[in-house]
């Protein structure tokens, strides 16, 4: 019988595993409540349900009789994708534990009360900034500047921004809030990394961390939003090995089971190892085709088989110097052109494009906002290094207008 899977979501970033399914043979249904998603197009089925309905896909799952539900690239939809699973008993994870990754305040409660590395920090709720003089005295008390702000539950860099002077603060404690499905926002002080940040993708086998790859995290100037991956990150063995220990850790204590998993941390000059995130999910930014270039393992489909509880290989073939850079605005406006120089042409093995000439963009302060997304193929580490740092040298992106 024709295995079906339930994919929650179907953008262009959700894309890849939908097309894995379609040529394996497997019936496919997608549920969102975007119509207009370009993975619906290729669904046996489409239900106009939002992913954070929990009670509303768990009807979808069990009236099309689903053998696996996945959520790609997506925190906001992790915790429904546990919802269903257990209880429809598919594979997946504790929702509980689902939850405590996807809420950050929730995550960063988790990590102090288990002796984890954590910054300062303190959580509002939409209510508390009412009186905006407090909440900024709240803050002046308890931490630092810089500090990061951030939504709660989103993903994606969504609402994210460096605060560096008290007046930015209450504004951008706003800008968060309107990203957060709870309404909730979190304020940390910023902690600054020993060499790159640390951004990549594993996976979970019975418990254990099977597979791995870490890259180096990528950023522009003022832009609190990567910009690129770089795959294999700088760190020797030992440092990896400590930074593996520390998210196993993490999952054992969380009783997670199964499945891709995407994170952020950093050494500190301390030696501390920061985990800034983990979403029970695979990344964005077509990490997993990255990683598929750089070591041979397929990610996107280990997430669809492992979904549906089949054997997969995650076994690492390659080493290659592979990195994903997305393409962005510096100013709203329309689109004119991207230009490439020669040089980085020369290295695109794979480009996605979201937005064409001719349409509006938006300043890069968000994931989702990229024009387009390419996965670059390099000779040497050091070559793939400088490049990234200086991509504004070799990618051009006209603006008119706003």
């Amino acid at each position: 019988m024709t295995k079906t899977v339930l994919f929650l979501g179907g953008s262009n970033q959700q894309l890849a595993p939908i097309e894995y399914a379609r040529r394996a043979g497997y019936r496919v249904i997608t549920c969102d409540n975007r119509p207009e998603s370009p993975g619906h197009v290729l669904a046996d089925r489409y239900h106009d349900v939002s992913t954070t309905d929990m009670a509303g896909v768990l009807r979808v799952a069990r009236e099309e009789r689903v053998d696996a539900v996945v959520c790609y690239a997506s925190d906001v939809s992790a915790p429904t994708a546990a919802y269903v699973a257990e209880q429809l008993q598919l594979p997946g994870n504790p929702l509980a534990s689902v939850r405590t990754l996807t809420d950050k305040a929730q995550f960063r409660q988790f990590q102090a009360a288990h002796g984890y590395f954590v910054p300062r920090h303190l959580a509002f709720a939409e209510a508390q900034l009412t009186d905006e003089a407090a909440a900024s005295a709240t803050v002046a008390e308890a931490l630092r500047l810089p500090v990061i702000v951030k939504p709660v539950d989103a993903s994606g860099s969504k609402g994210v921004t460096k605060v560096r002077r008290p007046e930015e603060l209450v504004p951008a404690m706003r800008n968060a809030v309107g990203y957060s499905l709870t309404r909730t926002v979190i304020v940390e002080e910023l902690i600054v990394a020993e060499g790159y940040q640390v951004c990549g993708e594993g996976f979970l086998q019975d418990g254990q961390i099977v597979f791995q790859a870490f890259a180096n995290e990528h950023f522009c100037p003022d832009i609190v939003v990567p910009v690129g991956e770089s795959f294999p990150s700088m760190f020797d063995d030992a440092q990896v090995a400590k930074g593996v220990d520390v998210l196993q850790s993490i999952f054992s204590r969380l009783g997670m089971r199964q499945g891709p998993f995407n994170f952020d941390l950093m050494f500190t000059p301390e030696g501390e190892v920061f985990v800034i995130e983990i979403g029970p999910r695979n990344g964005g930014n077509r990490m997993p085709e990255a990683i598929r270039y750089a070591t041979g393992v397929d990610t996107i489909a280990a997430t669809v088989e492992g979904a549906l509880g089949l054997s997969f290989d995650l076994s690492k073939r390659t080493n290659f110097f592979y990195a994903t850079y997305s393409v962005h605005a510096k100013r709203d406006g329309t689109l004119t052109a991207i230009h490439y120089a020669p040089e980085i042409r020369a290295r695109i093995v794979d480009e996605l494009t979201f937005v064409m000439p001719g349409q509006p963009v938006k300043r890069f302060n968000m994931g989702s906002l990229m024009l387009s997304n390419l996965i670059l193929a390099f000779d040497t580490y050091a070559e793939m290094l400088s490049t990234l740092d200086h991509m504004d040298d070799y990618v051009t992106v006209d603006i008119e207008g706003a």
